[in-house]
C-alpha cells in the first residue's frame, strides 16, 4: 500500500500519531472488527490507539501496520516515531499543525495551588552532552534542534547526587502535555520536580493541572501530604515550566517522585488509585 505521502517522522504528539494511523486504516479499507481479526489485537486496544488516548505498544503498532498491508520497510519509520514519542524526543525541524480529531490518618487535603516557574528552553549544553553520549552509543543521530536530557532513566538509588530525572518526557495525551519527573535530597527533605512542556505547537488548551507526589518504592504508599498541584498554561511548545514541592518523608527509605496531568482542576490525579503509579522518577535512598 502506498503511504509515501504520510510522513511519520514529522509527528510530535500522540494525537498526531493516532490521526496518521487512522489515515493508514482508511487507506487499507479495514474496519475495527476486521483489524481485530487480522492483527489479533482487541478492538478496545485498537480503539484507544486510533483515538490517541494512549501511546500503543510497539507490538500493537507492528501488527496493525502489517494488517493494513505495509511492508517491514514501510513500517520502520512508524516504529521509530512511536519509540521517539515514548522517550519524549521531539521531531527535528518544523512540524505540522496538530491533528484533530498510603494516605495519612487525618486525610489531609491537597496543598494549595502555586504558580509554576516558567523557563525558556535553551538546552544547548544538554544537547551537547547528550550528543556525545548518543554518538558513543550509536543509538540516535545527533542533529541541531534536539532537546537534551540531563539524567538518564534507571539511575541507581545509591548513586544519585543532585537532581535525578526520568530519561525523557512522557506524553500525557489527555492533557496535551509531556512531563518529566525528577527527585533530589535538599535541606533534609525530598524535593520533587516535574518539568512540563506542551505537546502541541499551539500550546495547552483550557485548564490543565499538573500533579506531583512522593511514593515509597517498596510499600507503594502515596503520601497525601506530599501531593501538590500546579496550574499549567503554555502558549506554545517552546517553553518548559516546573512544578516543584519539598516534603519530609515519615522515615528513611527508597522513594520516587510520581507525576501526572489532566485537564480541569480536580484535586486528585487519575493515578491516585492504588493500582496506578503515575510517571516515575529514578529512586532516591533518603536518609533523615
Amino acid at each position: 500500500m502506498d503511504v509515501s505521502d504520510l510522513n511519520p517522522e514529522q509527528i510530535v504528539a500522540v494525537q498526531q500519531f493516532a490521526h496518521a494511523l487512522r489515515a493508514v486504516q482508511s487507506r487499507a479499507g479495514l474496519s475495527l472488527r476486521q483489524l481485530e481479526k487480522e492483527a489479533d489485537v482487541s478492538k478496545s486496544t485498537l480503539s484507544l490507539m486510533l483515538q490517541g488516548e494512549r501511546l500503543p505498544t510497539k507490538r500493537t503498532v507492528e501488527v496493525f501496520l502489517r494488517a493494513c498491508g505495509l511492508s517491514e520497510e514501510q513500517a520502520e519509520p512508524w516504529l521509530r516515531t512511536r519509540g521517539r514519542l515514548e522517550s519524549g524526543w521531539p521531531v527535528q525541524g518544523p512540524a505540522p499543525a496538530p491533528a484533530d480529531g498510603a494516605v495519612d490518618d487525618q486525610g489531609a487535603g491537597v496543598s494549595g495551588d502555586t504558580q509554576p516557574i516558567e523557563i525558556p528552553i535553551d538546552l544547548r549544553p544538554r544537547r551537547l552532552r547528550l550528543g556525545v553520549a548518543i554518538a558513543a552509543a550509536a543509538v540516535l543521530p545527533v542533529a541541531a534542534g534536539v532537546w537534551g536530557v540531563a539524567q538518564l532513566w534507571g539511575s541507581s538509588a545509591s548513586s544519585i547526587t543532585g537532581e535525578a530525572c526520568r530519561g525523557g518526557y512522557q506524553p500525557v495525551a489527555r492533557a496535551g502535555v509531556a512531563i518529566k519527573p525528577c527527585i533530589e535530597s535538599s535541606d533534609g527533605q525530598v524535593r520533587m520536580n516535574v518539568y512540563i512542556k506542551a505537546m502541541r505547537l499551539s500550546g495547552t488548551s483550557g485548564k490543565v493541572t499538573a500533579y506531583v507526589w512522593l511514593t515509597h518504592r517498596d510499600t507503594k504508599d502515596k503520601y497525601r501530604k506530599s501531593l501538590h498541584t500546579c496550574p499549567v498554561s503554555l502558549a506554545d511548545d517552546q517553553k518548559v515550566i516546573t512544578c516543584t514541592y519539598a516534603f519530609t518523608p515519615p522515615a528513611a527509605g527508597y522513594y520516587y517522585t510520581a507525576a501526572s496531568a489532566q485537564t480541569g482542576t480536580d484535586p486528585l490525579p487519575p493515578e491516585w488509585s492504588p493500582q496506578y503509579t503515575g510517571t516515575q522518577s529514578p529512586t532516591l535512598n533518603w536518609q533523615p
